[in-house]
């Protein structure tokens, strides 16, 4: 790997696989480009001190704030995960992974945008105590609504149904995988790549089963086969 002296900041949880999918997508990228990093595991309920005490930049002008990833390289604190990739590409271009231009991050939001209420209810059951607490609260802010609220069982199948024409129509988008198997890149992963496996990541780990069982065989299966990719740059250090 090389020599960096990377913290990387992420959510503590109950599961034994982290699974906030903004910080995969910076994980996935550091590990692809074999740049030594460590994790600092943070408790929900705790983002803003922790980070504001490390000079963290908020992301948001309205509560909450402070979100992960972040990271510190040094004397550079950066925020915001398609930040910290601009960073990093600038800083480490060795194993060059590129950034696309803008319309493919909206075709990736588009979808995740209909993939959020169908995982963030179940989050909360993966936190203990005061992050429990924090969480509904947060998201109630965000939302609008009660966690119940945002995908009541009397509409879960529907709003599955949603998110599979959803992966439809990013499936057309972004075409057959190149022969590595990526989705975005032509000679190797773009980011886009782990930006998108760290949503399926997220559903997988944090969701219901039945909803990872709904998508890995969608679309002929290639939002498995990219999990499946980059398993490789999985390690979490």
């Amino acid at each position: 790997m090389q020599a960096a002296s990377i913290t990387l900041f992420d959510f503590d949880s109950k599961l034994e696989t982290p699974f906030s999918p903004r910080v995969w997508a910076t994980r996935l990228l550091l590990n692809y480009k074999q740049i030594q990093h460590k994790t600092t595991w943070i408790h929900f309920s705790e983002i803003g001190a922790v980070l504001e005490a490390a000079r963290v930049p908020p992301t948001r002008t309205t509560a909450p704030k402070y979100t992960v990833p972040a990271i510190i390289d040094g004397e550079n604190i950066i925020a915001d995960s398609r930040a910290i990739a601009e960073y990093i590409e600038r800083t480490y271009p060795e194993r060059p992974v590129p950034i696309l231009a803008a319309d493919h991050q909206k075709a990736i939001d588009s979808a995740a945008a209909v993939l959020r209420p169908l995982v963030v209810p179940n989050v909360v059951n993966h936190l203990e105590g005061r992050d429990a607490v924090y969480f509904r609260e947060s998201r109630r802010v965000m939302f609008g609504k009660e966690l119940h609220e945002i995908c009541p069982a009397s509409q879960r199948d529907e709003m599955i149904g949603a998110f599979e024409v959803a992966l439809t129509e990013l499936s057309d988008f972004v075409g057959q995988a190149n022969e590595q198997g990526w989705l975005f890149g032509k000679d190797g992963p773009a980011y886009e790549d782990f930006e998108l496996a760290g949503w399926f990541i997220w559903a997988k780990v944090a969701g219901l089963p039945d909803l990872w069982e709904r998508i890995e065989s969608l679309n002929d299966a290639k939002w498995s086969k990219l999990v499946s990719v980059v398993e490789s740059y999985m390690s979490v250090y």
